[in-house]
């Protein structure tokens, strides 16, 4: 069975080079440019993963889609998809928050930097759908 993953990013050029990256993969990817297309799509598609930029309509707007999914009833059964935030803030949530009480509404599953290290990316998208580690192509 093919994985679903739904990337949330306003970045086309991301997007695009991301959504060809999974795919090469066999992953099947959809995307949306906003944080309120994305939750929309989410609910929709019920993807196995979601890979969410911060810094979209606002500053914040990842870590809002963060909470809403996690912590809103309507989204209860999507509570269980790994989210895998990418930005381009070197902070991750844990230490950019962490003297906040409220630090667990904002934090991902996991968090990367961009530019992306694909390895990486990759390896984190694997461990996130508990996937086995994969071998590279030609490797």
């Amino acid at each position: 069975m093919q994985r679903r993953i739904l990337i949330i990013d306003d970045d086309d050029d991301y997007i695009a080079s991301t959504t060809a990256l999974l795919e090469t993969r066999g992953y099947a990817v959809s995307a949306s440019r906003s944080p309120r297309e994305g939750l929309r799509r989410a609910l929709a598609e019920r993807p196995d993963l979601i890979v969410l930029d911060v810094m979209m309509d606002h500053d914040s707007s990842g870590y809002e889609v963060n909470q809403t999914i996690k912590f809103t009833p309507e989204f209860e059964g999507l509570r269980h998809i790994p989210i895998l935030m990418v930005s381009s803030i070197d902070t991750d949530p844990a230490t950019r928050f962490g003297r906040s009480e409220e630090v667990a509404l904002v934090t991902p599953n996991a968090y990367l930097t961009k530019p992306i290290d694909i390895p990486k990316f990759l390896a984190e998208v694997s461990s996130l759908l508990r996937e086995p580690a994969a071998a590279a192509p030609g490797a």
